[in-house]
């Protein structure tokens, strides 16, 4: 009988070794894995964390631990062979995806998350610092994070959007994640980083600066609008992190949230900050711009319409000012024109030279009343006069301008021709620029000032401004029927306008000017 209770004893207090054992090794995962094993979980975090979606694009409130989550992402994408055997199935043998970029705002923000945020609380620490897989290493460069060095032979390089397009333009990158909303000028140079590798794409951010491009991507207006449609979107509200998935309560009380929301100073810092929507920056700078009714289906423009130019030399390079032309066509009445042909030299270091030629390309025949110029670049106006080119000084008056292209866009005198990559800078810009934004504030405005010094030149007629539709102007898109050849819409599309090209071959040599051909 005693031996029977010597062995229980003997058993439980086995058990209870077991159990200290296990507790033991719970607690060392906990502190030396966090970005695994050391924070609770919200639904919507887990996801973005397990998804092996190729794009993953969250727009969320603040400080819900959105850019917590891209960390511990990365964190177990540079450390998880076993994760790279599902991403990347073509490895070849001994093959590793060796470099990702982390983006953030500036340098300084990088450093202050990497001192905040990944070394105390996500990277692998204790006996993990030194793990042939999960061990790590920082890297500084002049005071600023540059880089950490896994041991499992993957480095996460910070990068920042103050970078110089040039120094994006080399680099062959597994996994790029975006924190906070990327500038959409870097964009196509960053995604270009992934092509070689099929890589991955992840950004999370407030839309604080409510640019078209991530409108398109997170709240389009149409299914043919959207950008990345097979990408995993998520739109999460602070109500969505009141508690973890584990059932347990957060630290997001209803109280809490409410003195955020009392925080907030109008209705669409609600909807941004805190229910982690998409919204346009209030109070734009063109606020009479609507891209539901300022953008036509690209179509041929009588030959008769007064054709525009402008210039905004700009200053040139990655950081700098780029340089931007806009070309606009005016009916003769002056009331109603068609933005139909833009160029902005995004990264390009321009001289007054260089922008002259790129605008007698974009020119080919065509003829010009008057082509306007930034008269701040006295060296353009130089250039262009010793070769012959009548430049006129554009009306630099900001608040006219202003008002006078929210005027011709809210009457629906002026449209932007879409289908075209360039005119698509200058909707972005039209969209996303705040009435108090300032040239410091480095918000693109290139192609949107040399669009005003343009209609700044042009004698509008306001008399009809009150008319919504002018019957006059059919766009080519209108007037096709399924039984007429293209020759005979050409044709009808000229009967209907008082001036006609005397000699097929001009109208001919028109039409291939203004089509680019």
């Amino acid at each position: 009988m005693s031996y029977k209770k010597r062995a229980t004893k003997e058993q439980i207090e086995q058990l209870k070794r077991q159990e200290l054992e296990l507790l033991s090794n719970k607690l060392n995962l906990i502190e030396g894995l966090p970005h695994i094993h050391g924070w609770k979980w919200y639904k919507w975090a887990r996801e973005i964390y397990t998804s092996m979606n190729r794009e993953v694009f969250c727009t969320a409130a603040n400080q819900i631990s959105k850019s917590s989550t891209a960390i511990r992402k990365n964190i177990e994408w540079a450390t998880n062979p076993e994760i790279w055997k599902r991403a990347w199935p073509t490895l070849a043998p001994g093959q590793k995806p060796n470099q990702f970029w982390y983006f953030y705002p500036t340098q300084d923000a990088a450093t202050v998350e990497f001192e905040t945020k990944w070394e105390p609380l996500f990277l692998p620490r204790n006996e993990f610092k030194n793990h042939p897989v999960y061990g790590w290493k920082e890297e500084y460069n002049k005071n600023h994070i540059h880089s950490i060095h896994f041991n499992s032979g993957v480095t996460i390089y910070f990068k920042s959007y103050e970078q110089k397009v040039t120094n994006l333009q080399t680099g062959t990158v597994y996994h790029i994640t975006g924190d906070e909303e990327i500038p959409e000028p870097l964009l196509p140079e960053i995604q270009a980083r992934l092509n070689a590798t099929d890589g991955y794409f992840l950004s999370v951010f407030t839309a604080t600066l409510g640019q078209l491009y991530w409108e398109r991507t997170m709240e389009p207006k149409s299914k043919e609008e959207e950008l990345h449609p097979n990408a995993l979107k998520m739109s999460v509200s602070v109500y969505e992190c009141k508690q973890y998935e584990d059932g347990s309560p957060s630290h997001w009380t209803d109280e809490k949230i409410q003195r955020a929301v009392e925080r907030c100073s109008s209705p669409a810092e609600i909807q941004r900050r805190i229910m982690g929507r998409f919204v346009k920056s209030e109070g734009l700078r063109f606020h009479g711009f609507d891209r539901t009714k300022n953008i036509s289906p690209k179509h041929l423009l009588p030959q008769h319409w007064l054709l525009y130019a402008g210039v905004d030399p700009g200053t040139g390079g990655e950081k700098a000012h780029p340089a931007a032309i806009v070309f606009v066509a005016v009916s003769p009445d002056f009331k109603k024109g068609r933005v139909f042909r833009a160029w902005r030299g995004d990264g390009q270091s321009t001289t007054s030279q260089d922008v002259l030629n790129q605008f007698k390309v974009m020119r080919g025949n065509l003829k010009f009343v008057l082509q306007i110029y930034d008269y701040a670049s006295r060296d353009f106006f130089l250039v262009a006069s010793r070769q012959g080119e009548a430049v006129t000084e554009a009306n630099k008056d900001r608040d006219a301008g202003f008002g006078l292209l929210n005027t011709l866009f809210k009457n629906q005198m002026l449209a932007i021709q879409g289908e075209d990559p360039e005119l698509e800078k200058l909707v972005s810009e039209l969209c996303s620029i705040p009435t108090n934004a300032k040239k410091t504030d480095h918000f693109t405005d290139d192609i949107s000032d040399a669009l005003r010094y343009v209609c700044s030149s042009i004698p509008w007629d306001f008399a009809d401004h009150e008319t919504r539709v002018d019957e006059n102007v059919v766009l080519a898109e209108q007037a096709i029927e399924p039984d007429k050849t293209g020759p005979a819409l050409r044709r009808e599309w000229f009967e209907g306008e008082k001036q006609l090209a005397d000699d097929i071959t001009d109208e001919l040599d028109f039409w291939n000017d203004v089509a680019g051909t």
